[in-house]
């Protein structure tokens, strides 16, 4: 199974993007392009790009893909000026959507 989409947004953002299962038996793997442009859309409030490898099995990967940026743009830190509070703001919504898969998802994941 392929997937492939392209998507643009005023006239410098162009994504393209593409996934392969190859030769394997399941897909396992996901890919999530999302962005939030401004109110007048002239502009990116921020971009996701986010490929989650499945060796964690499908159900990790499309926990993942569900909640990670959503878990990131909810932390207050991520919406200030200093890089260094959004880079820890970044990690945060990693650790909290680690924690919040292995609480949902049970420990019979391979995380």
């Amino acid at each position: 199974m392929e997937q492939a989409g392209t998507d643009t947004i005023g006239v410098n953002l162009r994504v393209t993007a593409h996934s392969s299962q190859g030769g394997r038996k399941y897909m396992e793997d996901m890919l999530c392009v999302a962005y939030q442009p401004t109110t007048d859309e002239k502009d990116l409030l921020y971009a996701f790009f986010g490929i989650f490898d499945g060796h964690g099995g499908r159900e990790a990967a499309a926990y993942t893909k569900a909640h990670l940026m959503e878990n990131i743009v909810s932390q207050k830190n991520f919406w200030v000026e200093d890089d260094e509070t959004v880079l820890k703001a970044i990690r945060d919504g990693f650790v909290n959507t680690h924690y919040a898969m292995r609480k949902e998802l049970g420990k019979g994941l391979r995380l």
